[in-house]
């Protein structure tokens, strides 16, 4: 079988192997006809070609689970299974499947085969290339995303030592792989996911009357940056307006990313002065959410919006309000110039109109 394989044997015996014709386990067999299929013979070929394709599924779903089942054989079926879940489930947990045949499932198979794909997590985190080929299939549901973003929150937790306490430099020397795989999920470098991390003013949700707030915050007190940052993207009302108020800037832009977010608490977010200028100008860079009048009054009415945001939009501002923002000591100088003159403006145009 190896001087075959080898493409050495001689032709009349590469023609039997070609057709069947050998005395050969059928796993063995097959791993001859996926081989001969590029033999220089064209005759050769073609019976390889024809032997495969008489395979019915029964057949080939044996050969699949077959621990013998060589990795080239794996790989000629893969294309195969990205549609069709039997296959790819001998595929995806076969022992000795190349990275090559899992990379094609998760690049393309449809949605059934990919939950196969996600549930092997130790392959997930062995072979990290797969989340990109993962990530890029439109096939790929919220949920399944939401599958491997948990599964990398998961693989950056600290490790605890027998008394339950995260083990000293426990984020830095392990999981570096998946920390890294994190980063590139938030489009960020790895070293911001180590940058120091903590919510401002936290005293107020350890303190809050609402008691969803309170188990929240405790549970947020206890994760590192990279884990944060993941559930900012995922975590529900009370971790975003915890989330949105963390130190670190990527946490809390993090948050609106998170596909949950609401006007509602894009309103909220724009009024905070305890939140970084980032989120603020983020905000009022976004298309749809500076479209919304209330989250204008407020990013022009919040002290910590960069200049370059309140002086784009103050101009939207209706009258009664350019009149409330002149008197706002809390306002930049700048802002309320432009609030006093903007509203001059109007004034002495009304007037001009009426007279006419």
């Amino acid at each position: 079988m190896g001087q075959i394989l080898a493409g050495t044997a001689p032709r009349q015996v590469r023609l039997a192997a070609s057709r069947g014709a050998l005395p050969l386990p059928r796993t063995a067999l097959v791993h001859l006809y996926v081989t001969l299929r590029e033999d220089e013979d064209d005759e050769i070929r073609t019976a390889a070609e024809a032997s495969l394709g008489g395979l019915d599924k029964p057949a080939v779903l044996d050969v699949l689970g077959d621990e013998a089942c060589a990795p080239e054989v794996l790989n000629h079926y893969a294309a195969q299974a990205t549609r069709d879940e039997q296959l790819a489930e001998r595929i995806a947990f076969h022992p000795g499947v190349p990275p090559s045949a899992m990379a094609r499932l998760a690049r393309e198979g449809n949605g059934n085969v990919l939950d196969l794909v996600l549930t092997n997590q130790e392959r997930l985190l062995a072979q990290l290339e797969l989340l990109d080929d993962l990530t890029s299939n439109p096939a790929l549901r919220a949920d399944q995303r939401g599958r491997i973003v948990e599964l990398l929150a998961r693989a950056t937790a600290p490790r605890l030592n027998k008394d339950g306490e995260p083990e000293s430099g426990a984020a830095e020397d392990g999981d570096g792989a998946a920390v890294e795989e994190a980063a590139r999920l938030l489009h960020i470098d790895i070293g911001e996911l180590f940058d120091a991390s903590e919510i401002v003013d936290g005293e107020e949700f350890e303190e809050s009357k609402d008691p969803l707030i309170r188990t929240a915050y405790a549970k947020i007190l206890v994760l590192n940056t990279a884990q944060k940052a993941i559930l900012a993207m995922r975590g529900g009302r009370e971790e975003r307006r915890i989330l949105i108020r963390d130190s670190n800037h990527v946490v809390a832009l993090a948050v609106l990313r998170n596909g949950r977010i609401t006007e509602d608490d894009i309103e909220s977010f724009a009024k905070m002065r305890n939140v970084s200028s980032d989120v603020l100008r983020q905000i009022g860079q976004h298309r749809d959410w500076k479209k919304n009048y209330a989250v204008v009054l407020s990013l022009v009415n919040n002290p910590r919006t960069p200049p370059g945001i309140s002086t784009n939009v103050v101009s939207r501002l209706q009258n009664t309000h350019l009149k409330t923002l002149i008197t706002n000591r809390d306002a930049p100088e700048l802002i309320r110039r432009m609030a006093k003159r903007l509203h001059q403006q109007r004034t002495e145009r009304k007037d001009t109109f009426k007279k006419h």
